[in-house]
């Protein structure tokens, strides 16, 4: 432990008070006199391998301390980061209906999740393969074993390489514990029934004169939540003007066409299956409903037998993860240290979707669905009969790292070498599909479909298994050589050589596309990366700092790269550090966006040309492009921290993040962008759509409806962020208790991206908001404790749409205001209870003008959530 230096002094602090859980930790508070007192160990800081003893460095890193993530009452690490002001745009977490229904990431700046890299001490956690091996599944993270977790917000590609675009988060496991210590806690949260959260923990740790083993054990387990549990997302039919009548989608929510609704053979018209009033009859009016639908197709006259998959769907997807985490150091030799590292991970997941949709197209004149008498008929079926799609996962991820470390009796020199391996094997298992093989089979043997033969026929269980493997090879030397008039100048070099393969495979008929109700397909590749790096600390005063680094890539499936950084450090004032910094990154391709074949989902746009006034969901079909080159960036960096008194401090940063040649795909909004735009023209839907990427399939003529779309991988234009960081920290000792109040704030200034064609400032658009806000106040007294946490995000627009080449917005969202509530009570010997109470007033999450919950990644669904912990340690 680093007992004596200013850094675990300024983390102790957080921890007493409680700090926000995005709370910059400054160090500069403490006097030089203090300092020359004391023997100040050095250690490595995010963002660079060279140890300093000085926290508030030339680029920003905050500090959240496993405190800090308690006090906020959150339940997981993907939690904690998920509050961060600097996940700007939210982010992806346990959802069922997706194929990552069991994952968590983290976007720092809005950049996207692949721009984030995550590192565990230091280390690389690779991409999880269920997320195409690019973006790091935050569940594999243990909450128990966390100690605190430092957030880089600056580029960090020359000293990590390939994605730390956006910044880095480096999570700092628990090490060199001594003693005993069970944790057990319970949850239950107002809108649902039961314990809808349970979690134990046991973590040990023994010393010798030699070294230290830490071990740990962590358990946790949070239930989903269905749509039907929530008024936002259950199903709902809403006669907004007035007139009798629901028309489709306009006033509808959480119904789909896919019920029993036929279309003719050349689109021109749609109407419920003459069999939807028996359907009713049958599974009651909840589940089918015969609605309008002359707005929706453009055609008067027009129905849809619609089906409620809100009443059976699962929004939020279970975890339930188990942990065995071992870190442990040994003296060898005399200056030798050995180190190293276990952890295994397993998380099952629950998901349940509605009984599976699918076309079933061209059967007979004479089928009892088919209201048109001729044959090529279009149908929207919902195959009820199945049953409801329930998807089973099992994520395993093992973790090792071992390697060695020592001092040389030359120029102050360090070095280290080590190897670090990583594996995940993931398993979906979806029950509960629908085989258009075993459709085909009861046709041409005249087996009724919704008989028991017919249905055994037409079940089928998909699997999707997702697979990598990570080899690192590192070896690094840090020394002083050389001198300024600030001192010694720093340096380090390192090599570093990584072995990465990624298979993500789905099952054969999933492949064929003889599956209703899937989506996706397999992929899957392999590289080696050739790593060379460089830093330096040249101390050019006593009170300026320059640090320079460099790092050189050689990928064996793209190219190379090189990525440079230069920051300074000016302690202005004893109390004053003026920082700036200018970094290059760059992110690789993914071997899924390399190497995956043809790929289908389905995709929500809002069709303004077809005159739609809601989101549908539309058929997409996604290619993946052998020849992408990497994206690169330039991140620009000048902050100020002032520690006005030893009890009160300010940080302020501002931020410039640009990003070009960027890897994306055009969303089917995009793609409807472009047509208004003129950019793209409508294909007919007897069209071969082989060699194209980008298309929309249209019918011909009035009421012209989009059939299915076609987009993949290429790089774009990119994209520019800028925005400012402002902190606050303060407390104060009182006979009435001792007080802590900190907060952040992240305002996003602007956001400038293509789209439809046009260079647009989208912050503060839907799904994008402007400006979001942490702040905790704290008191403690004797045994007792309590946090007040408030957690803030800024009303955005509703909708936003181009009309001739401007682009518009309208509507707003309302700003999102959430309370935490956290006590705790230290019994001594006897341990510790913490009661939290998360969103303590129970607001609902953002909703549009009609009611629908759109934007999981920015907004949980949680509700008002109790829990309550007991800690005792030995």
């Amino acid at each position: 432990m680093y007992n004596n230096s200013k850094v675990a002094k300024a983390i102790r602090l957080a921890m007493m008070f409680g700090a926000a859980a995005t709370a910059s930790v400054s160090t500069t508070a403490f006097s030089a006199e203090e300092g020359a007192e004391e023997e100040i160990e050095k250690i490595e800081v995010t963002g660079s391998r060279i140890k300093r003893s000085d926290l508030e460095g030339a680029s920003p890193v905050t500090v959240i301390t496993t405190e800090d993530m308690k006090i906020e009452g959150n339940f997981t690490v993907a939690d904690a980061l998920r509050g961060s002001t600097f996940n700007s745009f939210g982010s992806f977490s346990e959802r069922s209906g997706s194929s990552a229904q069991s994952q968590a990431t983290i976007n720092l700046r809005g950049a996207g999740s692949k721009r984030t890299l995550v590192l565990l001490d230091g280390k690389r956690l690779p991409g999880s393969p269920t997320l195409g091996g690019q973006s790091a599944n935050l569940n594999a993270i243990p909450m128990a074993a966390v100690e605190r977790i430092e957030i880089l917000t600056d580029g960090a590609s020359s000293t990590y390489g390939s994605d730390a675009i956006a910044g880095v988060v480096n999570v700092i496991l628990k090490k060199n514990y001594e003693g005993l210590e069970f944790s057990v806690g319970a949850g239950q949260r107002d809108r649902d029934e039961g314990t809808t959260s349970s979690e134990f923990s046991v973590i040990g740790g023994y010393s010798t004169d030699k070294g230290n083993i830490t071990f740990a054990f962590d358990h946790q387990k949070r239930e989903g939540i269905s749509d039907g549990a929530r008024d936002f997302t259950k199903a709902k039919m809403t006669d907004f003007n007035g007139d009798g009548e629901i028309q489709a989608y306009e006033e509808t929510d959480g119904w789909s066409i896919y019920g029993a609704t036929v279309a003719t053979p050349d689109w021109v018209d749609a109407q419920a299956s003459p069999e939807c009033d028996n359907l009713i009859a049958e599974y009651g009016s909840d589940t089918f409903a015969k609605v309008a639908a002359d707005n929706d197709w453009g055609n008067p006259g027009a129905t849809y037998c619609m089906f409620a998959y809100a009443n059976v769907s699962y929004n939020k997807a279970s975890i339930d993860r188990n942990t065995v985490f071992v870190d442990a150091n040994y003296e060898v030799a005399d200056g030798v240290e050995w180190f190293g590292r276990a952890m295994f991970v397993q998380n099952s997941s629950f998901g349940r979707y509605a009984p599976p949709a699918a076309r079933w197209d061209d059967f007979g004149a004479d089928n009892e669905h088919n209201p048109f008498g001729v044959d090529g008929t279009k149908g929207f079926f919902r195959w009820v009969g199945i049953g409801n799609r329930d998807g089973n996962v099992d994520d395993y991820n093992q973790d090792y790292l071992t390697g060695l470390r020592g001092d040389l009796d030359w120029n102050n020199a360090s070095w280290e070498v080590y190897y670090h391996r990583n594996t995940a094997d993931n398993k979906s298992v979806g029950q509960y599909y629908l085989s258009y093989g075993g459709v085909a089979y009861n046709e041409a043997n005249g087996i009724p479909l919704g008989s028991e033969e017919g249905i055994a026929n037409m079940k089928i269980t998909t699997l999707q298994e997702s697979e990598s493997t990570f080899d690192q090879f590192f070896a690094g030397i840090g020394f002083d050589m050389g001198t300024l008039d600030g001192g010694d100048i720093a340096h380090y070099f390192g090599a570093e050589y990584q072995e990465i393969t990624y298979a993500d495979t789905y099952d054969g008929q999933s492949e064929a596309g003889r599956v209703g109700g899937s989506a996706g397909n397999s992929s899957s590749g392999a590289r080696d990366i050739t790593a060379l790096f460089y830093e330096g600390v040249l101390p050019v005063t006593d009170d300026v700092e320059v640090n320079i680094a460099v790092r050189y890539d050689d990928y064996s499936d793209f190219g190379d790269n090189v990525a440079p950084k230069i920051a300074v450090r000016w302690q202005a004032l004893e109390n004053v550090v003026v920082r700036a910094s200018y970094s290059e990154a760059f992110r690789a391709p993914g071997l899924d966006e390399l190497n995956a074949v043809d790929s289908f989902s389905a995709e929500d746009a809002q069709d303004f040309a077809a005159g739609d006034t809601t989101e549908k969901q539309y058929d997409t079909w996604y290619k993946s492009n052998p020849n992408l080159g990497p994206e690169t960036s330039e991140y620009t960096n000048l902050g100020l921290s002032w520690d006005i008194t030893d009890s009160v401090g300010v940080t302020v940063d501002y931020f410039n993040l640009s990003i070009d040649n960027v890897i994306q795909t055009k969303s089917v909004q995009a793609l409807f962008s472009d047509e208004a735009a003129g950019k793209i023209t409508a294909v007919s839907p007897d069209t071969d759509t082989s060699d194209l990427t980008f298309y929309l399939m249209r019918t011909a003529g009035p009421g012209s409806k989009l059939i299915q779309a076609g987009t993949g991988f290429f790089n774009g234009i990119g994209f520019d962020i800028e925005g400012i960081d402002l902190g606050f920290n303060a407390s104060l000792e009182t006979e009435a208790g001792d007080f802590s109040f900190d907060m952040t704030n992240s305002f996003t200034l602007t956001y400038d991206s293509e789209q439809g064609g046009a260079i647009v400032d989208s912050a503060g658009w839907s799904g994008q908001p402007d400006y979001k806000a942490v702040a905790t106040l704290g008191w403690s007294m004797g045994d007792h404790a309590v946090a007040w946490n408030s957690n803030y995000t800024s009303s955005t627009s509703e909708t936003e749409k181009q009309v001739d080449g401007i682009w518009e917005t309208s509507g707003t969202l309302d700003s999102w205001l959430i309370h935490n509530l956290t006590y705790t009570y230290f019994a001594g010997d006897y341990g510790k209870v913490r009661f939290t109470v998360n969103n303590l007033t129970d607001e609902d999450p953002v909703l549009t003008s009609t009611g629908a919950y759109d934007d999981p990644d920015l907004y949980n669904n949680f509700g008002r959530d109790y829990r309550i912990s007991y800690t005792i340690s030995f």
